[in-house]
């Protein structure tokens, strides 16, 4: 089965579609087990940077907003019945599963101030 890569929170175990499809952009509406953020929804409703439907050029910020709060929120397991259960401890993303995820999104992981507690 193929997996696919969350652009939030870098997870690679979505299954059944890709989060965005690469042509069109369209959002599959899959809901991210680990970060829980929701493709084509959440750019709407979760995060607010003052439009009612956000422009496909403005996702790569509401990813990044998402992203910080939900972090700064002690990076809660979305859906914790459907994420590895090594990769959690006390219903939060272990520090170090958070740094292999984001890793993998090509961050530059030096210049995100949240990430001061994982000490990278």
């Amino acid at each position: 089965m193929e997996t696919y890569t969350c652009p939030i929170c870098g997870y690679d175990g979505i299954e059944d579609e890709t989060p965005y499809e690469e042509i069109t952009n369209a959002p599959s509406y899959e809901i991210c087990p680990c970060c829980r953020f929701q493709y084509g929804y959440s750019e709407d409703h979760d995060v607010d940077l003052g439009y009612i439907v956000t422009p496909d050029e403005m996702k790569e910020a509401v990813f990044q907003l998402y992203r910080k709060q939900w972090i700064e929120k002690g990076a809660v397991v979305g859906h914790p019945e459907s994420y590895p259960k090594a990769f959690q401890e006390n219903g939060k993303v272990k520090q170090e599963i958070i740094i292999k995820q984001l890793k993998r999104l090509n961050l530059p992981l030096d210049n995100l101030t949240f990430l001061e507690e994982f000490k990278l």
